[in-house]
């Protein structure tokens, strides 16, 4: 969600591994009560949607009480009449949404237009670059991975790897969703030799 207000957001915090890994998603698709496709995972937060503070902790209300219902905890008639409530609220929280989204959408053309900027600052791989890779056959991003090293620096493409998309599905004229994205590999974050030392047979 950040990378869409922010191009080259991304990091470690702000990538979700969970569901489904659709980066090109503005948001993870839940039913009414926030649960994901994954069985007993919901989502809350600008997570299930950006729509501001309070929006943000009604989702987190309501997430929470389904875990409620689920548990035990409250009745199905309790469940519906009180998430009624917090999804009427929530519907009027939302309403601004769609004329927010248009008059600050991000400006995506801007980073397009010159070749000089900067994509992978771990590796130092410009827009240009990445350009011709694509003019020259790569698909997608691990093609480029290999010829040009963007998403190979410490972030493994956690800065890079939405905005490396854009600019191949761009030049090739595609919808973004079939650019081909990293292949993500353990550990997803860097880790030390003394962490992975210290793991056990059973870990």
């Amino acid at each position: 969600m950040l990378d869409r207000v922010m191009p080259g957001i991304n990091s470690d915090s702000t990538l979700l591994y969970g569901p489904e890994i659709k980066f090109y998603a503005m948001r993870i698709a839940t039913d009414n009560t926030l649960r994901t496709k994954v069985p007993n995972l919901y989502v809350a937060g600008d997570g299930a949607g950006i729509g501001g503070a309070i929006a943000a902790e009604l989702s987190g209300e309501l997430a929470a009480l389904q875990a409620a219902y689920q548990l035990g905890g409250i009745s199905q008639a309790i469940r519906n009449t009180t998430g009624a409530l917090m999804h009427k609220r929530l519907k009027k929280e939302l309403a601004i949404r769609p004329f927010l989204d248009t008059l600050y959408a991000p400006d995506f053309q801007a980073m397009l237009q010159s070749d000089d900027t900067m994509i992978c600052r771990c590796e130092e791989v410009t827009v240009g670059q990445l350009r011709n890779y694509a003019r020259e056959g790569c698909l997608g991003l691990n093609q480029t991975k290999v010829f040009s090293r963007c998403g190979m620096g410490p972030c493994q493409g956690r800065q890079c790897g939405s905005n490396a998309a854009i600019i191949i599905a761009d030049e090739r004229n595609i919808p973004i969703e079939h650019v081909d994205y990293y292949r993500l590999r353990a550990p997803i974050k860097p880790v030390s030799l003394s962490e992975v030392a210290s793991l056990s047979s059973d870990s």
